[in-house]
């Protein structure tokens, strides 16, 4: 199968709703150099303007041509929509393709499966009539392949993905905010199945799933205090006037009445409808742990939905909000969670989205007055910038292969003085939500650490991730004997030790430790944010408690090492199961000064987050290599 990148974008804004959605190949109509048997087009439209589409061809004597593009503009001419709306037309060089809008589904009905004959190049959609509050449970079942998915709302907005893998038999949940028609549009992924059955489980109204939030709460927010005494008093514009208000200034509110406490109050808000029963703010851990406390109250018969948090001065943390909540913690109301768990509507902060997000699929970023500054993670006029290139190596010793990322700074030659090395794990996160090149760019402009190439490494799955970055030998062993000699071959950087930086955070924490201790000889430097100490060694390995790496700096002797650590204040263990990051942090912290090591710790008033993470790994670099300027 060939997999083509092409960029491209609607250029008018009367064609532009026309080419969104489905559309099925009509082979008869095509002119193609080689007959095709089937085939499909997906047009999705960003919220900045931008296109992203897919289209496949299952040819019938040649391999199946699937062609992606994530974002641009569609090129007058090589897109087209008829007058009736419903016949796409693709030129690709000779090629004439020719699409018809995918024709709407019958209703699911529930216990009443949908067996589907499925297949490369197929799309199908499958709608559900639901009423304001009730939530629909089913079930999607793949035969001898996979399947893809999205669910889209009344209005035709996609609301979220279909999760998990593609091959499975998949849970789904719908949650309707408003009366009418959903639907399920399912795709074929590059190995698509032969069959797929869609039933309907169960349609469950809101007043048997979700449970009536609480009454009252324990925290008081002057502003809400405020308007509760102008609504008792029969102001009929404090509600309306309250609403304006807060959407100028954005939420949630953050308020000090308190100048001697260490916490200030934040309020959250939601504008409910006449089916809003509960809102939970969803904020990891705590929400999770007890949702009751997180719940919001209503204020009196208004839509005024809003709940009033201490909260540590300076804290930054991101959230959702879910309204009509199941207020429980177990694996089928997290389905429940994830059908209704979306960004705040009145945050101006949006957190993990791009512009093809849905609400549902990012979350709201909160940064109080007194957040640690952040001053390097913000690309800067006229700064100079490195170069990114793209790279791969194979390992022998864990017989896989990982893609790299390697930055190399403004001016960077391959002779002269060598440059220092950082190597950082999990690499699409550390160029994205940590910008490392931006952050690198920043802190060598004003000269506060030597020049560096950073190797970002990625990982090749979830899977593997797991299985390699808590203390492993074997990839401590591909880090110092295949990639650091693959480095040094292709790139100018230092041999010494103390110029060498291993980082990364959680998994990837734990992982530049145990790397620093398998080889110090190598890596002299450990930047460990949020580490995961809380890992239990598995068997043969005696230990059968958390923090293995302190109890293995016990056994060993003192190394050539210098640690940078963090951790978060709302990384505690909030239910009793020692997976946590905060107490084992301070633990290996007090066991490394102990054995008389260098470490420079510092707790952030955040969680386990790349919110925190962005800003921290200027603060290690400059702890481990800052120039003395």
């Amino acid at each position: 199968m060939r997999l083509a990148l092409i960029l491209f974008t609607v250029c008018t804004a009367t064609a532009v709703g026309q080419f969104e959605g489905d559309w099925t190949l009509n082979a008869p109509k095509s002119e193609l150099k080689i007959p095709a048997m089937g085939g499909r087009a997906l047009i999705e439209r960003g919220r900045d303007g931008e296109y992203r589409y897919l289209y496949e061809v299952i040819h019938e004597s040649a391999p199946p041509v699937r062609v992606v593009k994530e974002s641009g503009t569609l090129p007058p001419g090589q897109f087209s929509v008829d007058a009736s709306g419903k016949v796409l037309t693709i030129l690709a060089g000779s090629d004439k393709m020719v699409f018809d809008k995918l024709a709407a589904s019958t209703l699911v009905q529930p216990g009443k499966p949908v067996e589907q004959t499925f297949g490369p190049g197929a799309v199908y959609e499958y709608r559900f009539q639901l009423k304001a509050g009730e939530y629909c449970k089913g079930r999607v079942e793949p035969k001898d392949g996979g399947v893809n998915g999205a669910f889209y709302g009344p209005d035709g907005a996609r609301l979220y993905n279909l999760n998990g893998a593609a091959a499975q038999s998949r849970e789904f949940g719908i949650e309707a905010p408003v009366d009418g028609i959903y639907r399920l549009t399912l795709r074929s992924p590059a190995k698509s199945a032969k069959s797929v059955t869609v039933k309907v489980e169960a349609v469950i109204p809101a007043v048997e799933r979700v449970p009536a939030g609480p009454s009252k709460q324990k925290a008081s927010s002057p502003r809400i205090e405020s308007l509760r005494k102008a609504v008792e008093a029969g102001d009929r514009d404090a509600v309306a006037a309250f609403w304006r208000a807060v959407e100028k200034e954005g939420t949630p509110l953050v308020e000090r009445p308190d100048q001697t406490s260490p916490d200030d109050l934040v309020t959250f808000l939601w504008r409910g409808t006449p089916a809003t029963r509960n809102v939970l703010v969803v904020w990891f851990p705590y929400s999770l742990a007890k949702p009751n406390d997180y719940s919001m109250v209503r204020l009196g018969a208004t839509d005024v939905w809003y709940r009033t948090v201490p909260i540590h001065r300076g804290a930054r943390f991101a959230y959702q909000l879910s309204p009509n909540d199941p207020l429980d913690t177990d694996l089928e109301t997290n389905t429940q969670r994830d059908a209704t768990a979306q960004a705040d509507p009145l945050n101006r902060h949006p957190w993990f989205d791009n512009s093809f997000s849905s609400k549902f699929e990012y979350q709201s970023a909160v940064e109080m007055p007194d957040a640690r500054p952040q001053p390097y993670v913000a690309k800067r006029a006229g700064v100079p910038e490195g170069k990114v290139e793209k790279s791969s190596i194979k390992s022998e010793l864990l017989g896989n292969e990982h893609a790299l990322s390697i930055y190399t700074p403004p001016g960077y030659a391959t002779g002269g003085p060598p440059n220092g090395l950082l190597v950082v794990f999990d690499e699409s996160a550390y160029l994205t939500l940590v910008p490392t090149p931006v952050i690198l760019d920043n802190l060598l402009a004003e000269k506060k650490i030597p020049p560096m190439v950073a190797v970002l490494i990625a990982n090749p799955n979830q899977a593997t991730r797991t299985r390699e970055l808590p203390p492993n030998p074997k990839f401590a062993d591909f880090l110092n004997n295949e990639l650091i000699p693959w480095i040094r071959q292709n790139y100018n950087v230092s041999t010494d030790p103390s110029k060498v930086v291993v980082a990364g955070s959680s998994f990837g924490g734990i992982a530049s430790v145990y790397a620093g201790l398998r080889h110090p000889e190598t890596f002299g430097n450990i930047l460990c944010q949020s580490g995961s100490f809380w890992w239990i060694a598995p068997k043969p390995e005696p230990y059968a408690e958390p923090n293995y790496l302190a109890k293995e700096f016990v056994k060993s002797p003192k190394l050539p090492l210098r640690f940078y650590m963090d951790a978060g204040l709302f990384e505690g263990d909030l239910t009793g199961s020692g997976i946590s990051i905060l107490d084992p942090s301070r633990h290996m912290r007090d066991v490394l000064l102990a054995k008389g090591y260098e470490v420079h710790y510092q707790e952030n008033v955040g969680g386990h987050d790349y919110l925190s993470w962005r800003g921290s790994l200027a603060d290690g670099l400059l702890a481990l290599v800052g120039t003395a300027n």
